[in-house]
């Protein structure tokens, strides 16, 4: 969680369930604030982007009986965008950043601050951008209708290569507010201006020729306020922020499965799914809020259910589904 008083605050997931004892560490900004924070894939290092400065700077954390103890500032990357960014990532593998401003630049960089691309998104003005989970692609949306996603592309031995256009998210009738993916990068959701939400097939041969398919089409009650958007590692729900409130959808029906309705006094600023699913994270009121996600818990078992009525099925199989349902059904009445 990063604050305009120039300190980041860093917790366990490993302590969410706890009630009691939820310690945080604290990582000092110099004479600045964070606007977005990002792990390094491999949990050793947090990379901050600068709100007056517009650089990013690396944070190296070292841990001792697996809590933080010790942080030491990196390396500083030179600044690239004039501009507010809204869009900021690192690619899962670690080879590559990406930042994005508020209008059409989009900067690709290597892990020692060197600019390796940058992109003319031709949206007019962005709104958000994002690297896929399989870091494969880099996607943005904003005042046109269209999603565009470019491919990363580099060697077997690992060096960069270059940047290229790989396909559209096409469909919508107005400008994307956010985007967002499952956990392989097979289906990737967007949420527009005009109430509507998309889920699209994106695991196809682009480089034939294919297009990506809609494969469900969706509505939310859209307000004043930009709405986001999030999938859960599964694809099989759908979490929307718009304003105070917050409403999860199935991926497989787009039926509205449950609401959190006017959560927070100001606005949602973020919305993300941890890497299991478990929980849906909301920061809003310089709180983050951390949700069970029980509709993800609904729409599996519905799933399982369906899985347990097919003929040809091994009794391990079965068996394996049938305690999956029992957990399930115990987890979900536990909440009743």
């Amino acid at each position: 969680m990063n604050g305009s008083n120039r300190i980041v605050f860093l917790w366990s997931t490993k302590e969410f369930a706890s009630t009691k004892d939820r310690r945080s560490f604290r990582i000092n900004v110099d004479y600045d604030h964070a606007v977005r924070v990002r792990w390094s894939p491999d949990g050793r290092a947090l990379v901050v982007y600068k709100y007056s400065e517009g650089c990013i700077e690396v944070y190296k954390v070292d841990k001792v009986d697996n809590w933080f103890q010790i942080q030491t500032k990196g390396s500083t990357f030179p600044r690239a965008h004039m501009e507010d960014i809204v869009g900021f990532g690192i690619a899962p593998d670690g080879k590559y950043l990406m930042t994005c401003s508020n209008k059409t630049d989009l900067t690709v960089w290597d892990v020692r601050g060197n600019v390796l691309e940058k992109i003319d998104t031709f949206l007019m003005s962005t709104y958000n951008a994002k690297i896929s989970p399989c870091g494969k692609f880099i996607a943005a949306c904003g005042f046109t209708s269209d999603v565009p996603l470019w491919e990363v592309k580099f060697s077997k031995s690992g060096d960069f290569q270059s940047v290229q256009k790989a396909f559209d998210l096409s469909g919508h009738k107005s400008g994307i507010y956010d985007i967002a993916f499952d956990q392989d990068s097979s289906k990737t959701v967007t949420v527009c201006k005009d109430g509507t939400w998309k889920i699209y097939n994106t695991k196809i041969e682009y480089q034939k020729g294919e297009m990506p398919r809609c494969l469900l089409t969706g509505t939310y009650e859209a307000t004043s306020a930009a709405a986001l958007v999030a999938m859960s590692p599964s694809g099989e729900v759908v979490a929307i922020g718009t304003g105070k409130s917050i409403y999860f959808y199935s991926a497989t029906t787009g039926h509205l499965e449950a609401s959190i309705e006017d959560m927070c006094s100001g606005q949602i600023s973020t919305l993300q799914f941890d890497p299991i699913g478990k929980y849906l994270l909301v920061c809003a009121d310089r709180y983050i809020r951390i949700f069970h996600n029980m509709p993800g818990y609904k729409v599996a078992l519905e799933s399982l259910e369906q899985k347990l009525k097919q003929s040809k099925m091994s009794a391990a199989t079965r068996e394996r589904i049938e305690m999956q349902i029992s957990e399930n059904e115990a987890f979900l009445k536990k909440f009743e």
